[in-house]
């Protein structure tokens, strides 16, 4: 009897461990945009940095909906839902929510911007951490920044 009672808790803790970090990385991430732009340490590419230069230097945050449209396609791009991002893309729904040059090249930024961040935390955590963990981390990225304001294509 006394055995399952402490497989039950064994069996608990590493998923537990495994959403400490998650939320700890989500915080990070979210944190980051909140206070656009974000930190870049470096730029592996010289075109990427001279396209997003414009976003990089812009006056003000980023409007709600491009927060909205950057985190729903970044959770597409991490489930490999390239289709559904392209139609959505060529969309009038993404006009209508990113209406000008500014806000859209800003929500291919910042989706950039996340699928790199968790990404690059996967590798650091050395594959400890599947794809499907990593949607559900930018499922936490949504609560921080949108607090239920979720767009779903």
């Amino acid at each position: 009897m006394s055995s399952s009672r402490w497989d039950r808790i064994l069996d608990q803790k590493p998923q537990a461990v495994r959403d400490y970090v998650l939320d700890k990385v989500a915080d990070q991430l979210a944190e980051d945009l909140r206070n656009f732009p974000p930190p870049i340490d470096e730029w592996l590419d010289e075109a990427l940095k001279n396209r997003y230069a414009a976003v990089l230097a812009r006056l003000g945050k980023p409007e709600l909906e491009t927060y909205r449209v950057a985190c729903e396609l970044a959770r597409e791009e991490l489930l490999h839902e390239y289709e559904r991002i392209d139609a959505f893309c060529r969309s009038l729904e993404f006009r209508r929510l990113l209406p000008s040059e500014l806000e859209e090249q800003t929500a291919h930024f910042m989706t950039r911007y996340l699928v790199d961040g968790a990404l690059a935390f996967q590798e650091h955590a050395q594959g400890k951490f599947r794809r499907r963990e990593l949607v559900t981390l930018m499922e936490k990225i949504e609560d921080r920044l949108l607090r239920g304001y979720r767009l779903r294509i």
